[in-house]
């Protein structure tokens, strides 16, 4: 059974979500054809997304291969990143089985008691609660105690997701979506936070550029196919790659910042009458009740902006990495998914370029730091699960700073563990 359940785990999101989508279809009451077809366009969509996120990390390997070279960079904590993260968190069966009865437990139990009106279909995603209990359960050598910091962690982001709905649905432009991603609605919070206090400074609260708003002689540079080759082809200039390497990479920048959004329209094309069909359950078997359908942060991923200022956070994140007194992270393999990390800074924004700017700086100034706090964890789970060798020495990943309500029990359990 644990095999099965392993099995599947691993086929990815592009696969379970289908499946996913299908079932929870026929139970809001889709025809099993329209179910059907809902599941397999949200499918496409994520392999869709896949390729393209999968090829821009192709492109900007060597970028960052090369600026991390002419920096001389030595820091002592390796990036293993978001997929090996993922496998880790999948590879212990019966706790991984536990932690899914918890977290489907909990997202039941809260829609009951009317805590939240999201409905977690991301399941994919749960591996991030999954890591976050790995951590506690490695603090305390406790699996009972795993499972309540992972069933924390994923309430609290059910609690939290309803706030930013209407938010995500001005930005995204489909009603009835929330992001139950990692710490994203808590991070969300921050970020907006700190829009807050650039609103209170005086002088930087007037400054307002976005990509959106060029002047009309310079607004063909804004478009995704000119600004994608620009960035790209400066990028790969500055590390040094050769102009034959930087022609290849601005022409690849390109082709993915004009063809994500495009994936991420597909997999919203799956997905919308499913929302409609759940919002119309919801009103019949809970009159005046709403239904807001979690989703995977990738749904926002086709924002140019979003791209845009991913791109430009790779080299100031590498900066950040050298100057930072506390930090031993090497950032590498979580580089190419700034995209992920970006999406919070520039909706708290509001698409303001600057703004955006200065809260992704403090947003990754905080994921270094967390990273770094939660190395020697990621390490010892990391051991425990087969898939890090000894010989890798210290590891984390980028990614890992995004786990901060994980971080935030993590350090409370510290103090009684």
């Amino acid at each position: 059974m644990l095999g099965f359940i392993n099995t599947i785990l691993g086929l990815g999101a592009s696969v379970m979500m289908p499946i996913i989508i299908f079932i929870i279809g026929l139970i809001v009451g889709m025809k099993p054809i329209k179910a059907l077809r809902s599941g397999f366009t949200v499918g496409v969509g994520f392999i869709g997304i896949n390729l393209i996120t999968g090829q821009m990390g192709g492109f900007m390997s060597p970028i960052i291969e090369g600026l991390q070279a002419k920096w001389h960079m030595s820091l002592d904590t390796y990036d293993m990143g978001w997929p090996v993260s993922s496998g880790i968190a999948f590879s212990n069966g019966s706790f991984v089985v536990a932690m899914f009865a918890v977290l489907i437990g909990v997202n039941i139990v809260l829609l009951i008691l009317k805590w939240t009106d999201t409905l977690n279909v991301d399941i994919w995603n749960y591996w991030h609660f999954i890591m976050g209990g790995s951590l506690a359960y490695a603090m305390t050598g406790n699996m009972i105690v795993g499972c309540v910091a992972g069933g924390i962690y994923g309430g609290v982001v059910l609690l939290l997701a309803d706030k930013h709905a209407e938010r995500i649905a001005e930005f995204l432009g489909y009603p009835g979506v929330t992001i139950t991603t990692q710490s994203f609605p808590l991070t969300m919070y921050i970020c907006m936070g700190l829009d807050w206090v650039i609103d209170h400074i005086p002088g930087l609260r007037k400054v307002k550029f976005s990509l959106t708003s060029m002047n009309p002689k310079v607004a063909f540079l804004g478009e995704p196919l000119f600004l994608g080759f620009i960035l790209g082809f400066v990028l790969s200039l500055l590390a040094g790659t050769g102009w034959e390497a930087a022609l290849t990479a601005g022409i690849g920048m390109a082709a993915v910042m004009f063809i994500l959004p495009r994936m991420v329209k597909i997999l919203m094309e799956g997905l919308s009458p499913l929302s409609n069909a759940a919002q119309e359950f919801m009103s019949k078997k809970f009159p005046g009740r709403k239904m807001n359908i979690g989703m995977d942060l990738a749904v926002l991923l086709g924002d140019k902006e979003v791209i845009t200022m991913s791109m430009i956070m790779v080299p100031i994140t590498l900066l950040l990495a050298i100057v930072l007194p506390y930090n031993k992270l090497l950032p590498f393999t979580d580089l190419p998914a700034m995209t992920y990390f970006m999406v919070a800074p520039v909706m708290a924004g509001k698409r303001n370029s600057f703004r955006s700017l200065l809260i992704g700086i403090v947003v990754i100034c905080g994921m270094l730091f967390i990273a770094t706090d939660l190395a020697p964890l990621f390490t010892q789970v990391g051991l425990s699960s087969g898939l890090i060798d000894a010989s890798a020495g210290s590891v984390s990943a980028l990614s890992g700073g995004g786990e901060l309500i994980a971080w935030i029990v993590a350090k409370i359990l510290s103090i009684f563990a």
